[in-house]
């Protein structure tokens, strides 16, 4: 019943009315492609601090919890801490914003087909989830 209760709670948070749901997951790849287009290194360094500037970023009395009701992570962004010692989850819960993590490894083609794509992943998600 807890189980049940916690998500119905977040739920709730997740649909407040004027609110949306950032889609923060991209895979170190993407990532990647949007860095070298503005020259900065790919490297987990410079993630973090990227992630951490999107995540805390406060504007006179705006700050993202303002019009952002959930967060999707990549799975190195769900276990990273911003430079105080917080992890980002932990930074997004106190802004009142509900974290969740991308599940899936992304799309690859399906063999035996004419360019459709599967999903990976799956398989271990249980596993994955546990940590």
């Amino acid at each position: 019943m807890h189980r049940r209760k916690s998500l119905q709670r977040s739920l709730t948070k997740i649909v407040t009315a004027g609110k949306g749901i950032l889609a923060a997951d991209e895979s170190t790849g993407t990532i990647g492609k949007r860095f070298a287009n503005i020259g900065v290194e790919n490297v987990e360094e410079n993630r973090k601090a990227y992630r951490q500037l999107l995540f805390t970023s406060v504007s006179g009395d705006r700050k993202l919890s303002d019009h952002i009701s959930g967060v999707i992570l990549y799975h190195e962004t769900f276990f990273q801490k911003a430079d105080d010692g917080q992890s980002f989850v932990n930074k997004l819960k106190a802004l009142g914003i509900v974290p969740g993590i991308k599940v899936d490894k992304g799309v690859v083609p399906l063999a035996g087909t004419d360019d459709e794509c599967t999903t990976q992943g799956l398989d271990n998600l249980a596993e994955r989830c546990a940590e």
